[in-house]
């Protein structure tokens, strides 16, 4: 189980926030921290576990959020988390487009998002060991 949150080097004070929270929560082991789109296509482009793997993608305005659209032939079918600028219209529009599992807004607490992951994370684990006792 792999946590993968992208938060672009320019999006340093409201990146660092979300890191820090995310880290109460889950630990630094199991969150790879990805700061620029080539890093972030490098991982997509990878075989990765589609059933494991949640991309936590911080938009800190709409021109990034704009941006990450552009990976987006990259990003279907994974498990995506959006933390967005703001609720104007067109940008939760544009956020739909993702099939995001999960969108929220920049805050200074994330709460609500790291529940989330924890339930997708806790699901995403018990899914694994009834496969495994299937198998058996």
């Amino acid at each position: 189980m792999n946590l993968i949150l992208f938060v672009h080097q320019d999006a340093s004070r409201q990146g660092a926030l979300l890191r820090e929270q995310m880290i109460r929560y889950f630990g630094e082991n199991i969150i790879l921290m990805v700061h620029t789109f080539n890093a972030l296509k490098h991982i997509l482009k990878q075989p990765g576990d589609y059933d494991q793997d949640i991309y936590v993608l911080l938009a800190e305005s709409p021109g990034r959020l704009q941006e990450l659209f552009c990976l987006f032939d990259l990003l279907d079918g994974r498990r995506i988390v959006l933390v967005l600028p703001d609720d104007a219209e067109t940008t939760v529009s544009m956020a739909h487009h993702f099939y995001p599992r999960f969108f929220t807004y920049i805050s200074t607490a994330y709460d609500d998002l790291c529940a989330v992951l924890y339930k997708m994370m806790n699901y995403t684990q018990t899914i694994s060991v009834r496969r495994e006792k299937n198998d058996k």
